[in-house]
């Protein structure tokens, strides 16, 4: 079983977002978006290695990129 992808790019996009944002009150929001997702990844049985490799697939990224451009975030 994989992670499901939408649930990659919402990964993704956290950390996207988490980079992106300025200010102190706003990186805490954008962590706790990560950590919710995590979580979700981890309750459905994945666990830190899994999590890594949504990070370093690149084929994954292209995909994202292409995602990220459709619905205009």
């Amino acid at each position: 079983m994989n992670i499901p992808e939408n649930l990659k790019f919402d990964y993704l996009l956290s950390l996207d977002k988490h980079i992106e944002t300025e200010g102190k009150d706003n990186k805490e929001k954008t962590l706790k978006r990560i950590f919710e997702i995590t979580k979700v990844i981890a309750d459905l049985g994945f666990g830190e290695n899994d999590i890594h490799t949504i990070v370093k697939d690149e084929e994954l990224y292209l995909r994202y990129d292409k995602w990220r451009k459709d619905n205009n975030f």
